[in-house]
């Protein structure tokens, strides 16, 4: 663990590389050890006790993740191309959008979706057969869901089905589970093409798209008293 004096102290005796002063850089941009902890007190750090580790890196992954954001405001992937690669499915675009009907048994939602693939209407087949309030007060959407996201959901079904949505593939169900593992409910989920994405949604999918590109082409320095830089998933993880 590292207090915020005890960052301060590591500048010391350091001059043996040209980023020493820096805590991380992302190509021209620079997060220097006087930045760093400003920023660290702002949050309420303490000057005299430990930081866990865990949340001095994910600072650093946090302030990494705002430079790959402002790069991709300078330029990046077009409609046309956010578009093709979002209907591609999550694997080409790292995010799904999809909607769901909440229904009490398998049977039901086997039916439900055999009929959206035959072109019944999402909204009468919501109407109709949804259970859950939550989402007939929004259409059914249920939202978009980040590689991230699905990465981290490894024991939610219904999210684990979702990420195999796509264009070619719309249609599914899942289980609902409680935390015990016991079904209580299942769901039929309904990808959400492109054209049907919201402002919001399309800004979500395009962001995506253009940090991944830049996580690909950037270069991204941490200093390893700290951790590395994973460009697979955008995180600073702890030096093996």
């Amino acid at each position: 663990m590292l207090s915020v004096a005890a960052i301060a102290a590591l500048t010391t005796g350091c001059a043996t590389f040209s980023d020493s002063n820096n805590v991380a850089r992302v190509d021209d941009s620079t997060l220097t050890m006087d930045d760093f902890q400003v920023q660290l007190l702002e949050l309420g750090a303490p000057t005299d006790e430990p930081l866990p580790a865990e949340s001095v890196r994910a600072q650093i992954t946090g302030w990494i993740g705002e430079q790959l954001a402002a790069g991709d405001a300078a330029g990046g992937v077009d409609a046309d191309e956010a578009a093709q690669l979002y209907d591609a499915g999550v694997e080409a675009s790292g995010t799904v959008c999809v909607n769901g009907i909440v229904v009490e048994e398998r049977d039901t939602a086997i039916s439900a979706a055999d009929d959206l693939r035959d072109g019944a209407d999402f909204a009468e087949l919501l109407e109709a057969e949804n259970l859950d309030p939550s989402l007939g007060d929004v259409g059914g959407d249920i939202g978009c869901i980040t590689s991230d996201q699905i990465d981290q959901a490894v024991d939610v079904e219904f999210v684990l089905v979702a990420a195999t949505l796509s264009a070619d593939n719309p249609i599914d169900v899942s289980p609902l589970l409680d935390q015990q593992g016991n079904e209580f409910a299942w769901v039929v989920l309904s990808f959400r093409p492109f054209d049907e994405l919201t402002p919001l949604d399309v800004d979500t999918v395009t962001a995506t798209i253009n940090t991944a590109a830049r996580l690909a082409e950037a270069d991204v320095f941490v200093d390893p008293r700290y951790g590395t830089f994973d460009a697979t998933t955008g995180q600073v993880v702890p030096l093996s």
